[in-house]
């Protein structure tokens, strides 16, 4: 499938007017993060290039990618490996060591695949003893060299110690470029496992990490201009049905408010996840109406693909009312570069240039030929560009009905 074919810019156009303000705060050097989505490698490996569930063909590609951009660091939206054991952790672990061989950190952080089985307490002591960089930001190359990415880390401990490391926050930059990161697990911990109305369970709710949500987004007290929010799970997805909320996304809707509302609030203009392998950009509403933020779903880095299901299909219990799409692409693997430059944020989405791959047994192109399970030289290409400064303003623009979709 060509890019032409796609790619899908549909819904409304976000136009950006900027206002003129008073003096200029600090001003530092721009800089650079990079965002990748799920990694899990579901096909054959006849090649041995991909150890354990890992995608490690797949990774090694992007990984040059965010090296040559020059990123600060990587976050990358969870789902690490797709059976989520212990030694598939190790694999992933070593994947992204190239990136901190480069001085580039790597966070990440669970979603329901590190999260799928008991034995092994839900992947969250194996998780925090393989990335104590969401505690500290130390990382350690292979030769022994070490060095710290991002102050003022912050976990909410007071709700639970076994949060500790799983949902995280942390800040970079300076001056006007000074960023909150604010990283949400809401996964099964061994002490605790709430059942929701899906297969996947929760631990510690939204409702019961929001206090320390709002502490972190309070525009008024965190000392950043800027401020990002990433989970796994989306507020409303493309094809899963589970929400950050819990199992459907009409349910909670308490919750839901208070989340959003925190958002949108302390100027959160950008909520980032995982979970449906495909890039989608949409303004998600809250449920009483009152708040709004845009949510980018993070395009696959693995060799897994979901197709959308319909808006009007029962699952969605409605709700995909409150969505309003912006871009769409499928079936590719693409990563994210985001540029921080003053008051404004620029997000450039990067896509191998061939787009339509099969899924899972089928990857790349075909089941039964000779290169199945083989990953391909991938050439990524800007697809998508946008912006946003923090003194401007955001309006919806519906398309014309006769632009090209």
């Amino acid at each position: 499938m060509n890019r032409a074919r796609s790619f899908r810019a549909t819904g409304v156009l976000l136009v950006l007017f900027m206002l003129l303000s008073g003096p200029a705060a600090l001003r530092a050097e721009p800089w650079r993060f990079g965002v990748m989505g799920d990694t899990q490698w579901t096909a054959a490996d006849p090649f041995g290039e991909n150890p354990s569930t890992v995608p490690v063909s797949i990774i090694e590609q992007v990984n040059r990618q965010f090296i040559d951009a020059g990123v600060k660091f990587v976050i990358q939206v969870g789902d690490l490996s797709d059976d989520g054991r212990e030694l598939s952790q190790e694999v992933r672990v070593e994947a992204a060591q190239p990136l901190i061989d480069a001085g580039i950190g790597f966070f990440a952080f669970r979603g329901n695949h590190e999260a799928r089985s008991a034995e092994n307490g839900y992947g969250a002591p194996g998780f925090r003893q393989r990335y104590p960089q969401t505690r500290d930001g130390g990382f350690v190359r292979h030769d022994g060299g070490r060095y710290r990415i991002g102050s003022n880390f912050s976990s909410p401990v007071q709700i639970s110690r076994e949060l500790d490391g799983l949902s995280y926050s942390f800040d970079c930059g300076e001056g006007e470029e000074r960023v909150r990161f604010v990283m949400i697990d809401n996964w099964p911990l061994p002490g605790r496992v709430v059942p929701n109305s899906t297969r996947y369970p929760s631990g510690y709710t939204i409702a019961d990490q929001q206090p320390w949500i709002d502490e972190r987004l309070d525009r008024r007290t965190r000392g950043t201009a800027h401020a990002f929010v990433f989970s796994h799970q989306p507020l409303i997805g493309e094809n899963h049905q589970d929400t950050l909320f819990s199992g459907y996304a009409d349910e909670h809707p308490e919750w839901q408010n208070a989340f959003f509302g925190s958002l949108h609030h302390n100027g959160v203009r950008l909520f980032i996840c995982g979970h449906d392998h495909l890039h989608k950009r949409s303004v998600v509403t809250s449920p009483d109406g009152k708040s709004q933020v845009e949510q980018l779903i993070a395009a696959s880095v693995s060799s897994k693909f979901y197709t959308p299901r319909p808006a009007d299909d029962g699952g969605w219990r409605g709700q995909k009312s409150r969505e309003v799409q912006v871009s769409r692409e499928l079936y590719t693997v693409g990563y994210y570069l985001f540029s921080i430059d003053g008051p404004t944020v620029t997000v450039e989405y990067f896509a191998d240039d061939h787009g339509g791959w099969k899924s899972d047994a089928a990857w790349p192109q075909g089941s039964g030929r000779p290169d199945t399970g083989k990953t391909p030289q991938l050439r990524f290409v800007l697809k998508e560009r946008w912006s946003y400064s923090l003194n401007g303003r955001e309006l919806a623009v519906p398309r014309s009905a006769g632009a090209v979709q």
